[in-house]
């Protein structure tokens, strides 16, 4: 792998800038950040199939960031210095919301390049790609003149032969993080330190508002750019992220396709609608590919987003407007693979729901699932059910409910079962959107300004000492450690 990255990335061709100082700049930033005192980094972590790509490349894990994103020495300079002023920081009370990398050099339209070996591997990756495009205005050229590319290759060890995670990995080449990495991940997650691998907490920092934007949109536990929750753990009995709101806890990590709020992010990114008059309901936006028309939250349509999505059964019918009184009324559903949308509504007021049963594969992250809208904001991931003993009572936010029900990944007959009826309460008052300032985005990155700070010294001066091949393991240690928590992190080991 690092022979390709050589090979394809010219960035990493200049000075000081090689992927080896970025390896040792982020082995040493890990071994500042470990709260494993004594222990070392393993030498490999076995791989997990757990769907996502943090499982499968755990092998990888002292070679990538946060196991599948090769970073330039001034990323991870950013990385660096965020993280030295959050521990700088007295005060925890300032709140930025963001996700998107800034600085419009970390993006591009890039033309799709030297795809490699088998024909089906080919195909998995423009069927990752098609999806990308026929939701975006983002196109590849196979193999065209740009100068900025996205270049596919096999790797040894990991394994990304599946379209859900290449579409995951396309997402950071449109310029994403991911989604837990955003500075108010804490108002959704908690990340369980104790269960962390050792040497590999440095995963889990966040970004701030200088190294990442939000483009204006919400959280989304159920983003394909959010890590699984057993992401980096010592085994898989124990989790190292959970949702704060335990009915998510089987919502994050999902690799199927990437949620409406990514597909939003990277509309607005390369932003093309600039001109259309459509007032889109319900945080929709007019779509790229026609930009006559509202593109929709998954189960919403229409032209305007106020109609409800058109259901699929391969047998029989399912989905439809349903309306919520003071007497309970029960909705069942029993079949094969279905996608299926139902929206409940009641007048002034909140709509209160029992989850039952539910007959469907129970995952870690639902693969098959019943999803329940009962927020405010319908552009955000409801919550996905799949285990029977996730049956839950839930009070809506606002006067509608809607409800999703997909099986499309399941190989035999499925179903669920919940109760509806009409609570007392009045709505909540909706939370006020989040701000989208167009071209924030494109600010300087930190990382890029000067080149004579703490982190450069350590390149010049560190790396080629630990590099030397006469100089004993215990003073190379000693230099990766004085080093990076003296000058790099800005604080004392004790």
């Amino acid at each position: 792998m690092l022979d390709e990255i050589s090979q394809y990335s010219d960035i990493h061709h200049q000075k000081y800038q090689d992927y080896g100082s970025v390896e040792q700049l982020m082995h040493s930033f890990f071994e500042a950040l470990s709260e494993k005192k004594g222990q070392s980094f393993p030498a490999v972590l076995r791989p997990m199939n757990d769907g996502t790509e943090t499982g499968r490349n755990r092998p990888l894990s002292k070679d990538l960031f946060e196991s599948d994103i090769v970073l330039t020495v001034d990323q991870l300079k950013g990385i660096v210095l965020a993280e030295r002023d959050r521990r700088l920081r007295k005060s925890g009370n300032r709140r930025v919301k963001r996700k998107v990398i800034t600085g419009a050099v970390y993006r591009c339209v890039p033309p799709l390049n030297k795809i490699q070996n088998l024909a089906t591997w080919k195909e998995l990756i423009r069927s990752a790609l098609k999806f990308w495009e026929s939701e975006t205005c983002v196109r590849w050229e196979e193999n065209g003149p740009g100068v900025d590319r996205v270049v596919f290759f096999r790797v040894v060890v990991g394994i990304c032969d599946h379209q859900r995670i290449v579409a995951h990995e396309v997402g950071h080449s449109l310029g994403f993080w991911h989604e837990q990495s955003r500075p108010d991940r804490d108002d959704y997650i908690r990340v369980i330190k104790k269960y962390i691998a050792s040497g590999t907490e440095g995963n889990f920092v966040k970004r701030t508002a200088l190294e990442t934007d939000d483009m204006g949109v919400p959280f989304d536990l159920g983003s394909v750019m959010h890590y699984g929750p057993m992401a980096f753990t010592t085994d898989w009995s124990h989790i190292t992220i959970e949702t704060k709101d335990p009915k998510y806890s089987h919502t994050i990590g999902q690799r199927a396709k990437p949620s409406f709020i990514d597909v939003k992010q990277v509309n607005r990114l390369y932003y093309v609608c600039g001109n259309s008059p459509l007032a889109c309901g319900n945080g929709g936006y007019p779509d790229p590919n026609n930009c006559n028309i509202c593109k929709c939250p998954t189960g919403l349509g229409g032209q305007l987003i106020f109609k409800l999505h058109i259901s699929i059964a391969l047998i029989g019918s399912c989905g439809g407007e349903l309306t919520a009184t003071d007497e309970w009324k029960e909705l069942a559903f029993k079949g094969g693979k279905s996608v299926c949308y139902w929206r409940i509504k009641t007048g002034d007021k909140r709509i209160r729901l029992r989850v039952d049963s539910v007959s469907l594969r129970c995952d870690v992250t639902c693969r098959n699932f019943v999803e329940i809208k009962h927020n405010s904001d319908f552009q955000q991931t409801g919550f996905r059910i799949c285990c029977s003993e996730d049956s839950d009572e839930v009070i809506s936010e606002q006067n509608e409910v809607l409800i999703i029900y997909d099986s499309m990944d399941l190989d035999y007959e499925g179903g669920f079962t919940l109760r509806y009826v009409k609570d007392t309460g009045k709505p909540l008052p909706k939370r006020p959107a989040p701000q989208w300032v167009r071209g924030r985005e494109n600010r300087s990155f930190r990382g890029l300004g000067s080149k004579a700070g703490p982190i450069e010294k350590f390149i010049v001066n560190a790396i080629p000492q630990i590099r030397d091949p006469k100089r004993p393991i215990e003073t190379i240690a000693s230099i990766v450690t004085d080093f990076t928590v003296g000058q790099l992190l800005g604080v004392s080991r004790d």
